[in-house]
C-alpha cells in the first residue's frame, strides 16, 4: 500500500511540473485560442438568437461552452504571459484588480446569458446577450492593442 500511494505521489508531481512546464508563448497561443473560441461561440449564438440561422438546437450548447470559456479568462493571463506576440497590454499585469473585476464580469455576463438561454425568455437573452458584448468590449478596450 505504501508503494503504491508513494507512486501515485511521485506520478501527480511530475503531472503538476508537467502542467507548469507551459511557455510564455504557449500560453499566449492557447489565451488566443479560448478568445477565438468565445467569439465563435457569440457569433453562433447572436446568427441563431437574430434568426438569420436555424439552428435553435445549437443555442445552448454555445451558450455551455461561451460560459466555460468566460470562467477561465480570469486564468488565461499569469504572470510572465505579457511579453511576446499578444495583443495584452502590460496595464493588464499593472491593474490586477482592475483586471480581476473584469475577468469576473466575462465570468458572470457569460453564465447569465447560459442561463437565460435556457430560461428561454427572449428578452433576457437579448439583455444578456447585450451583457456579454458589453463585458468583451470593456476589457478589449481597456487591456488590449487597438487594431
Amino acid at each position: 500500500m505504501r508503494r503504491i500511494t508513494s507512486s501515485v505521489a511521485i506520478s501527480l508531481l511530475a503531472m503538476a511540473s508537467v502542467a507548469q512546464a507551459a511557455t510564455p508563448e504557449d500560453t499566449i497561443k492557447y489565451r488566443k485560442a479560448v478568445m477565438e473560441t468565445m467569439a465563435g461561440h457569440i457569433a453562433g449564438i447572436s446568427m441563431i438568437f437574430g434568426g438569420k440561422i436555424e439552428a435553435q438546437e445549437y443555442l445552448l450548447s454555445h451558450a455551455e461552452a461561451l460560459a466555460a470559456a468566460g470562467d477561465e479568462v480570469g486564468k488565461l493571463f499569469p504572470a510572465g504571459s505579457g511579453t511576446g506576440k499578444t495583443e495584452a497590454l502590460p496595464l493588464i499585469w499593472q491593474e490586477g484588480d482592475g483586471f480581476r473585476k473584469a475577468a469576473e464580469t466575462a465570468k458572470t455576463s457569460t453564465a447569465a446569458l447560459r442561463d437565460a438561454i435556457k430560461g428561454g425568455d427572449k428578452a433576457a437573452i437579448g439583455k444578456a446577450l447585450k451583457s456579454v458584448g458589453d463585458s468583451c468590449k470593456g476589457c478589449h478596450d481597456r487591456y488590449r492593442h487597438k487594431d
